[in-house]
């Protein structure tokens, strides 16, 4: 039985994980699908993306950890944990992207875009588009190169959204 599980989440291709992380985040969505729109649903929409990018930038955070552990028994359970978990990264980033999108589109819609804080998210969207465009580069030929831009370019988008929020 054990066995059986473990190989079927070996198995998660993105849109079955997709799928598990939607079922997962459905009585939220729903939660905030009903909600009279406005600044606050607009921000927690934000909230939802990033929760969700942390989640797609932890497996970055698992695998330095398997690299500095060395040969222990925690490592060899690390890397199980993560090879689940790498099944759900582009499920996570997916799901955050949607949700992103629905903020942007609530804050255009009030005319938020004029201010120096929807300034600083567009440019934060810039760094998305590029995170995509090199995860997605990455998923069709990985390379250390290609690894390298896209932790690279996650670190600026970590920035701006971080800019973003506080400013």
């Amino acid at each position: 039985m054990k066995w059986s599980f473990m190989k079927f989440l070996y198995q998660l291709n993105v849109w079955k994980s997709s799928v598990i992380v939607l079922i997962g985040s459905l009585p939220w969505f729903v939660y905030l699908i009903t909600k009279e729109t406005g600044y606050e649903t607009a921000v927690l929409w934000a909230y939802t993306a990033l929760v969700y990018f942390i989640l797609a930038f932890i497996l970055y955070i698992f695998l330095r950890l398997i690299g500095k552990l060395g040969r222990t028994v925690t490592r060899r359970r690390l890397v199980t944990f993560t090879r689940v978990y790498i099944r759900f990264h582009i499920a996570v980033a997916l799901h955050g992207l949607a949700s992103i999108l629905v903020h942007i589109s609530y804050m255009l819609s009030i005319g938020s875009a004029q201010t120096s804080t929807g300034q600083l998210g567009l440019l934060a969207v810039v760094f998305l588009v590029a995170l995509l465009t090199t995860g997605y580069l990455r998923k069709r030929k990985s390379s250390g190169r290609r690894r390298r831009y896209h932790r690279y370019t996650a670190y600026l988008f970590l920035l701006f959204v971080l800019l973003h929020m506080l400013f």
